[in-house]
């Protein structure tokens, strides 16, 4: 893993992902089973105290930007995200791992923030990551860290598909959900995520326009084809 990235990067990071819309599939079945669950395997944690440090408020001083939040996740902590993103989002031939691209420095930047949604999911993935070492201590004697790929993506599969959620796993998938939302968020603002759906637009031409691609006029001829309307 490379070394730390600066507070502005991730802060940029944050705000690509928020003109966005959040993957929260599976987040509707999960909160119904949440509510009809009587208990889970593990406890679920208590939620954290509520963030006391500012926001920017009404009017930021652009000239001398400061972020004025301190992050607040612990070591084992961003141990844990890296471990869920790499797990979430594994190296492919077109992209490296979530967990390679600093996703829990991003995470970290978004709970840490003291606004209304950044609240509410921390209050939900604070407890997830404590979650994540009591249900795996008890069968398999290590915590989320210490435990096997095989052992982690058990529990995993416990909480990640829709309609497999095991009966009093509901706020564990609730978890799980948002957290796996929030990584996609990231990994799709970065550079590699980009790259990864083939996305080639936000580029200069450099001299006289060349035109449409061959692709992108076949492209447009089908659609005005459809449409009955004349092709160019």
């Amino acid at each position: 893993m490379t070394g730390e990235i600066s507070r502005r990067v991730t802060l940029a990071w944050v705000a690509a992902a928020s003109a966005g819309a959040f993957a929260m599939a599976g987040c509707e079945a999960a909160e119904a089973q949440a509510d009809s669950a009587a208990t889970q395997a593990s406890p679920w944690p208590a939620e954290p105290a509520p963030l006391q440090a500012p926001g920017y408020g009404q009017d930021p001083d652009l000239n001398k930007p400061v972020i004025p939040w301190p992050l607040t996740l612990d070591p084992q902590q961003r141990e844990k995200l890296r471990i869920a993103a790499d797990l979430m989002l594994p190296a492919d031939a077109q992209s490296p791992s979530g967990g390679t691209l600093q996703l829990d420095a991003f995470v970290d930047e978004w709970v840490s923030a003291p606004y209304p949604q950044q609240r509410a999911d921390r209050s939900l993935i604070l407890p997830g990551l404590q979650w994540l070492d009591a249900e795996s201590m008890g069968p398999f004697g290590l915590d989320f860290a210490q435990a096997s790929d095989a052992q982690r993506r058990a529990i995993f599969d416990m909480i990640a598909f829709r309609g497999k959620v095991k009966p009093g796993y509901g706020r564990p998938a609730l978890f799980f959900a948002r957290l796996r939302g929030l990584m996609l968020s990231g990994f799709y603002s970065l550079p590699e995520g980009i790259a990864d759906i083939g996305y080639l637009g936000n580029k200069p031409s450099l001299g006289l326009y060349a035109g449409p691609t061959k692709e992108a006029l076949a492209h447009l001829n089908a659609s005005l084809a459809k449409l009955g309307l004349k092709t160019v």
